[in-house]
């Protein structure tokens, strides 16, 4: 046997033994974990993402204050604290009220580091309606992660408002 089949032989070899160490789990099992681990960060459990939708639709959706101070830093609980209902915060400290409302994430400037970090920025876009009128608003919401857990910590104000000023 010549030095070329036996590099041949060896590397086919080493390709089967390092493919029977793998995982012996089958794929159909894994899919779900892969795909959290692959794809955006609104796919995992616990993400800065889906802490910020979940805290807006306690306040706009729900009407669950109770709900929304699960996912407020405790500074925000105690701003929250003077409120009767989720209504209210939205109309008065966020300035939002709407009949309908849907919403999502702006994810087109998504930053890797992110995910290393313990802060992280959300841009919400807020679709709905309001006495039979379209409204969209924005809020860049800072999050951080405390306890394991993330939560919101700051809510700016919506960067493309309009003021008649």
């Amino acid at each position: 046997m010549n030095f070329k089949n036996w590099r041949i032989l060896s590397s086919i070899a080493a390709v089967i033994y390092l493919t029977g160490c793998g995982d012996s789990t089958p794929a159909a099992d894994t899919e779900p974990a892969v795909q959290a681990a692959a794809g955006s960060a609104a796919t995992a459990t616990d993400s800065p993402e889906l802490t910020a939708v979940d805290f807006f639709e306690a306040i706009l959706i729900d009407n669950d204050i109770k709900e929304a101070k699960r996912h407020a830093m405790p500074s925000l609980r105690r701003v929250l604290d003077g409120y009767a209902s989720g209504k209210a915060v939205g109309r008065t400290l966020l300035n939002m009220s709407f009949d309908k409302v849907e919403i999502t994430i702006e994810d087109t400037n998504k930053n890797v580091r992110e995910f290393y970090t313990d802060k992280a920025d959300v841009m919400l876009i807020f679709t709905g309606m309001k006495d039979d009128a379209k409204v969209v608003n924005m809020r860049m919401v800072k999050m951080e992660k405390h306890g394991g857990k993330w939560q919101v910590a700051v809510i700016k104000d919506d960067p493309f408002a309009r003021t008649d000023i």
